[in-house]
């Protein structure tokens, strides 16, 4: 049985995230896997050094499964209101004091893990995409990563904009987004921002289109916007119709970095509604 591995810190976003799964779950008949680290990275360099006492180590711990089971009951009585034609994951529960990257990696071998879901980081100390734990888990996770800001509800997901460079690894990643949009039947826009004023990419966007043309999903779409601001004409494309989710292919220092460094869109996606669906280059 194929998982949902669902990474959670109990906040507002988490919950989103734990809740899209559960949906997720439902309609490609997959379990939940929850997990939680009570090692935050404020903290995990006085916990290296001896800092913590026993008794702050163990109150952890302790809320850290109370918090599990509680989440865990609040998704099963979820369940009752999944669609009647979907199966009713089983939901596992898991905490532990590892560093959430090594860990990660761990569970996926372990549960033969298909996604990951995490929420969002929106709080003042690290902006969106930019926090610790975020950045673990992208860098070792060898599947999707769905990120949701609170108020995330897949059930009202119309359309997924799926952002291009013409790497290796998109065509794989745009199979996988067919894959499920014939569970949840959205709209797929394969698009690619270019800047006019820059060499041109005709032969391998021929090439790339090709390889488009043979995917068999109705709703499928490929076009070119020209703009030399790639954020911003990804950020308007994604916030202006109700139930988009914005997806891409994360290489290190590559197009996924250099989209979120822009300081005004960085606090721009802190306070957005959309889902953002991450497929790591080292994909299996």
């Amino acid at each position: 049985m194929k998982n949902i591995l669902v990474l959670t810190d109990f906040s507002d976003n988490a919950s989103a995230a734990a809740e899209a799964a559960l949906l997720l779950a439902g309609k490609m008949r997959a379990d939940v896997v929850l997990y939680n680290t009570y090692i935050d990275y404020q903290t995990i360099t006085s916990y290296g050094g001896g800092g913590w006492s026993p008794g702050e180590f163990s109150e952890r711990k302790l809320q850290s499964r109370k918090s599990l089971n509680a989440l865990t009951e609040g998704l099963e009585s979820l369940s009752a209101s999944l669609a009647p034609e979907d199966r009713i994951p089983a939901i596992y529960s898991e905490s532990d004091d590892n560093d959430l990257g090594l860990d990660v990696a761990g569970i996926i071998d372990r549960k033969n893990v298909e996604l990951v879901v995490m929420g969002a980081r929106s709080d003042t100390r690290d902006s969106f995409m930019f926090g610790a734990d975020t950045n673990a888990a992208i860098e070792y996770s060898t599947r999707p990563i769905l990120i949701t800001p609170a108020g995330t509800d897949l059930r009202k997901l119309h359309k997924i904009v799926f952002a291009t460079d013409f790497g290796k690894a998109d065509m794989t990643a745009i199979h996988y987004i067919a894959k499920l949009g014939n569970l949840l039947h959205y709209k797929i826009e394969v698009v690619h921002v270019c800047d006019e004023s820059k060499n041109s990419t005709g032969e391998k966007e021929k090439a790339f289109k090709q390889q488009l043309d043979a995917i068999n999903y109705t709703g499928l779409e490929y076009y070119q916007v020209n703009g030399k601001d790639v954020i911003h004409r990804l950020n308007m494309l994604v916030t202006e119709t109700p139930g988009t989710l914005l997806a891409m292919v994360h290489e290190q220092n590559s197009f996924l970095v250099r989209l979120f460094e822009h300081s005004m869109v960085k606090a721009a996606l802190a306070h957005q509604k959309t889902p953002l669906l991450i497929f790591p280059s080292k994909m299996d």
